[in-house]
């Protein structure tokens, strides 16, 4: 019982100890003031501001299931422009040129309806990643429109080549956005 008793008030005292370390500050900084040099309230400020921006802007269930089908609609671009690459040097692209335009159309739906869904606090907290991902997502349009019009004329195969390559190049751009801002809103792929 003895050994017992001795066994238990080694535990209470090394346990005790630690908390009165805590609570001045740690080892040997010989603070009384219940913080360490100043850093600890800031870094908690931080920390709280941190998990209240990062709260902020996770997405919502709806929001993630729009994302989902914007990026769904973002790979069927890219599909359709790799079904093209090939086609070019037939001249019998008409149907492919009939399902990229209707593919951008669908993801430039989806990227309105995603980005019009956001709240103001993640509209905020997310200012520089979204317009980024704006600017990707209007270059691949621009992109995808200068390739369909320049498919659709007469023109030499390395010129058409040329910009679907800046189409595909502009797809990738956009999928590469679209994985950066579901990391920010914890939206998983």
């Amino acid at each position: 019982m003895r050994k017992f008793t001795n066994w238990m008030a080694t535990i209470l005292l090394l346990a005790t100890s630690q908390i009165a370390v805590a609570q001045h500050g740690g080892h040997g900084t010989g603070n009384t003031s219940g913080t360490s040099a100043g850093s600890y309230p800031h870094d908690t400020d931080t920390d709280i501001k941190d998990f209240q921006k990062t709260f902020a802007i996770q997405a919502t269930p709806e929001q993630r299931s729009q994302f989902q089908a914007w990026k769904q609609n973002t790979e069927v671009v890219k599909l359709r422009l790799q079904e093209l690459s090939p086609a070019i040097a037939s001249n019998d692209f008409s149907s492919q040129l009939n399902a990229l335009a209707a593919a951008i159309e669908k993801s430039n739906t989806g990227y309105r309806d995603f980005v019009s869904s956001l709240t103001d606090p993640q509209h905020t907290g997310l200012k520089k990643p979204l317009q980024k991902l704006g600017k990707t997502n209007d270059e691949l349009a621009r992109s995808v429109a200068t390739a369909i019009r320049e498919l659709g004329q007469a023109n030499s195969g390395a010129k058409r080549a040329a910009k679907l390559a800046n189409a595909q190049t502009a797809v990738e751009n956009l999928l590469n956005e679209q994985k950066r801002i579901a990391v920010e809103m914890s939206i998983s792929s």
